[in-house]
């Protein structure tokens, strides 16, 4: 159904203005309508590039990747053509220009003369934000087709790239929802779902990913062959077209702070260069806008990325509008061709800025690039440390990102230790780091890109501090947009330093690994992949997928004088005497993640370490695993989650409707994962309890956990706002918890006859607890303060199963989330807070909130990010983790989303655990498919 033509709506027109070519087609012959007057999809997107390069020699076409589901990505290099014909030179003059320790002046001077100016115009990396590709469109038929002697001249000094579709599997889920709301006659109203579009929307990918938040996670496809051109092309501007809410104008840069102090003074000023000549361009229209506002430049991860590599970037925030146009506050109607006008108006606006102070921005950057290879660099003196480990998968899987940033790595060639090393926990140690570590040195060309994902904490304006405590406490709200932690080292669950030199010393470069060459004894008893390894849990799944018996080995191990980690995996003979493919599948399994297979042929564990027939060899369950899914779940948590899956386990899984659970049979999984969610009805939470009762594996996330709490009495794991009648008895387990891991000194007066009067208990000196109002009030000012993102240190049980693979002290990303607190009917494999021994005990008057701190302990809580002490208080002695047996099953709650972005390694492991072992560990489940 087309939309049809309302009285209220000016439709006549182009915001096509130009002498175009009459062998150029103009768009609305290959869409069948004019340019803004509907959403085109990502097929016509892509047919009007394909017709039009084959008739013009102005343009030139790379694929750089394919979206999930197949979509083409590609980008548009628009120049004269003898611009076109030198890319490669060009290319190669552009890698020059960004090493300063192999150019020198008077080549980069011969350089900067004779390069074009370089631009990279993207749009619409959120699908549903469609305006953008839609002025993508119009300008590459401008560009390509106007004949006038501006345009010539533009194209004889700029190569311009544009990136029209960057979310082709968004763009066509929200472009679905367009026709299947669609009326006969126009609908104005934001609020309609024409405008808005269904669950899950068409904002993120097919994954659910935000792909405006990977640029150096670099998870999904897209992201990767995107980022892997703009680095080779290093543009000297970049621009991102978004949309946001309807009733909006039209933002533009520069942003507000706080600024990232990372980014270049000098690319800071350009963007005011910029935003004038923008603003001008919407003047003479007569068009309302604004700059900064509610944008800022902290968080990396956005498009702005660039930014730390020497570009100029510019955000275009358009006000979003549907086909039909949204009527505004004022009583107008803005048609859809308006927006992509204003986003096409945008963009030939800063092409023509940069035409006009390219030759001095390309001298900026030469001078930046030189200052930050210097001695008088602040990147000087600084390196990043990354401790070798047996989870090589993890570690090389950071090394990839880095270098996909042209970030340079090398790896200590011994074992060496380094003084006064900066931690994560923010304390200065010596750090002993094994041959094979990591060695970053932060004074290289991409300097600047490479302190801002690394550095432990980004420095914040005392002025901006001051600024978003009184926002929150005037209204609840922050004037930060994103996360406020995100070194990738913590969100990788990596043992990290900083260290005030520069390691060159016993060091080589970094070479990637080649994959494990197993030769299998097919004599032997068993066969084992070391647990230490993330891929460990794929080996696993992947086997029982293939029907063979698989065990986990609880605790460290050694046979055949081979150490093992906890976790790791074993296959037996006698487990799979009647499988005549056992041979071939542990191959296949193994060749196909890079895993090393140890064949054992001894099952007497040296020392007192396990033997082969005992308790500690667990014998898995094949998970059969389902998400709830659909209206109130988390698009982000559920799409992260679903390609962890995918990702890394690529076994089978099902997605189930959260609305009807209760008429579908449960029976068929064993394991099933809620992920953080809205609400959770009573019948709903009844369904689930009742099948965990019978043996199932229940893992919830974040609100979904906070929200089953909510229909449990007398759970063993509740919300901390649950607990204030009884705290008293969850600061007692904690108080168990804490001494279950301290030494105990034997004496003579163990082995007396009498009665002691001399039992210490732990509340003793600890001060008052606080009653019930008091805990209330102080929670309710606590949950003000809850960050948007911080890092908080998470201690992990070593002797639980779910904590295989993971390090004492794991990184946890908190954000404004569930607080769970355990009684001792609980296990709690990881919670919030390091404790260290003071020097001298100190006593105090009063318990700091439903818990008390040993008089002779101190508790580390804040790892990076902003984490207010109110917040901190709040979590502190929290668990991230629990497990609870219910019935025959277990309940499994996380506090967050432990697969945040589809980056936060360390945490996914926990979860990893859960979904792939939890069946087997802790649940007496049955079930034949």
């Amino acid at each position: 159904m087309k939309p049809t033509y309302s009285p209220d709506i000016d439709y006549k027109g182009t915001m096509l203005r130009g002498d175009y070519d009459d062998s150029i087609t103009p768009p609305a012959d290959i869409l069948g309508f004019e340019v803004g007057y509907r959403v085109a999809s990502s097929v016509q997107i892509t047919q009007a590039v394909n017709t039009w390069q084959g008739q013009s020699d102005r343009m030139k076409v790379i694929e750089y990747a394919k979206s999930h589901e197949g979509r083409p990505l590609f980008a548009v290099f628009i120049a004269s053509p003898g611009i076109l014909n030198k890319l490669d030179e060009i290319q190669s003059d552009i890698a020059k220009l960004a090493d300063p320790r192999s150019t020198s002046s008077g080549e980069a001077k011969a350089i900067m003369d004779r390069l074009p100016a370089v631009a990279w115009m993207a749009y619409s990396i959120h699908g549903n934000e469609t305006s953008g590709a839609d002025a993508a469109l119009a300008s590459i038929y401008h560009l390509i087709a106007d004949k006038t002697d501006a345009n010539k001249k533009l194209l004889d000094e700029m190569l311009i790239v544009i990136d029209p579709l960057m979310n082709p599997d968004g763009r066509d889920r929200f472009a679905k929802s367009l026709e299947q709301y669609r009326s006969t006659a126009p609908n104005v109203d934001n609020q309609s779902l024409l405008h808005r579009g269904d669950w899950p929307y068409g904002r993120t990918n097919h994954y659910l990913f935000d792909l405006n938040r990977d640029f150096f996670y670099l998870t999904q496809p897209e992201t990767k062959g995107r980022v892997a051109l703009i680095n080779k092309w290093r543009p000297q501007l970049m621009i991102d077209g978004h949309e946001m809410g309807s009733q909006d104008t039209y933002l533009m840069g520069p942003p507000r702070e706080p600024l990232n102090k990372n980014i270049a003074p000098s690319v800071q000023e350009w963007a005011k260069k910029f935003a004038v000549d923008q603003s001008q361009a919407f003047d003479q229209e007569g068009w309302r806008y604004y700059t900064g506002e509610w944008f800022e430049n902290w968080y990396p991860g956005y498009s702005n990325y660039a930014e730390y590599r020497g570009s100029m970037h510019i955000l275009y925030e358009q006000s979003r509008i549907a086909e039909d146009g949204v009527r505004r506050p004022e009583g107008t109607v803005q048609t859809y061709m308006e927006s992509v006008h204003h986003q096409y108006v945008s963009t030939m606006a800063n092409l023509n800025t940069l035409q006009k102070y390219s030759k001095d921005m390309y001298a900026d950057y030469w001078q930046d690039r030189q200052f930050l290879v210097s001695n008088k660099s602040p990147y000087s003196d600084r390196t990043f440390v990354i401790s070798n480990t047996t989870n090589q998968s993890r570690l090389h899987l950071l090394a990839e990102k880095l270098l996909a940033q042209d970030i340079e790595i090398s790896v200590t060639t011994k074992a060496l230790s380094f003084k006064k090393a900066l931690n994560h926990l923010g304390k200065r140690v010596t750090a002993n780091v094994p041959k094979g570590s990591l060695v970053v040195l932060n004074r290289q060309p991409e300097a600047r890109l490479l302190s801002a994902i690394m550095e432990f904490d980004s420095e914040l304006l005392p002025s901006v501090i001051e600024k978003e405590r009184q926002e929150v406490l005037r209204s609840g709200d922050s004037i930060m947009y994103d996360t406020s932690a995100w070194n990738l080292t913590m969100m990788y669950g990596l043992n990290a330093y900083t260290i005030d030199d520069e390691i060159t010393a016993n060091v080589a470069a970094y070479t990637k690994p080649v994959s494990a060459k197993n030769i299998l004894n097919k004599d032997a008893i068993a066969w084992i992949v070391d647990g230490s390894d993330d891929k460990s849990l794929a080996f696993a799944a992947r086997l029982m997928e293939r029907g063979v018996q698989v065990r986990v080995i609880d605790k460290s191990s050694e046979f055949n004088q081979q150490k093992f980690a906890r976790g790791s995996v074993a296959v037996t003979i006698t487990d799979n005497v009647s499988n005549s493919d056992l041979i071939t599948h542990i191959q296949t399994s193994a060749d196909e993640l890079g895993l090393k297979v140890s064949s054992i042929t001894q099952g007497l564990g040296d020392g007192e370490l396990p033997d082969w027939g005992g308790d500690h060899f667990v014998l898995l369950t094949k998970p059969q695993i389902a998400f709830v899914s659909q209206a109130n779940t988390s698009s982000y948590d559920l799409g992260s989650s679903w390609w962890s899956i995918d990702s890394n386990l690529g076994i089978r899984h099902s997605h189930l409707d959260g609305n009807s659970l209760n008429s579908t049979d449960l029976r068929r999984y064993n394991t099933i994962v809620v992920p953080s969610r809205w609400s959770f009805s009573k019948s709903m939470a009844n369904t689930l309890l009742d099948w965990v009762k019978q043996g199932g594996t229940l893992i919830t996330h974040n609100r979904a956990s906070r929200a089953l709490n909510t229909h449990r009495e007398n759970a063993a794991v509740r919300n901390v706002d649950q607990i204030f009648e009884d705290a008293e008895d969850f600061n007692i387990a904690l108080q168990r918890r804490i001494l279950a891991e301290e030494a105990y000194e034997v004496t003579d007066k163990l082995f007396a006859s009498g009665i002691s009067s001399e039992i210490t208990y732990p509340w003793a000196g600890q001060g008052k607890p606080l009653k019930k109002d008091e805990l209330e009030k102080r929670d309710d000012w606590q949950k003000l303060f809850m960050p948007a993102g911080a890092f908080a240190a998470g201690s992990t049980d070593q002797k639980h199963w779910l904590t295989f693979g993971v390090n004492q002290t794991l990184p946890l990303l908190y954000r404004d989330q569930a607080v769970l607190v355990a009684n001792s009917q609980a296990e709690i494999a990881v919670s919030v807070g390091v404790y260290e021994d003071l020097k001298e005990p100190v006593e105090r008057e009063d318990y700091l909130s439903w818990y008390a701190l040993p008089l002779d302990k101190s508790l580390h809580v804040r790892m990076s990010g902003l984490l207010w002490p109110e917040a901190a208080n709040r979590i502190a002695n929290s668990a991230f983790l629990t497990r609870e047996r219910h019935g025959n099953g277990q309940i499994i709650m996380f506090a967050g989303e432990p697969n945040f972005r589809g980056a936060t390694w360390g945490t996914n492991r926990l979860w990893l655990n859960a979904v792939v072992y939890g069946a087997g560990f802790g649940a007496r489940y049955n079930i034949n498919l």
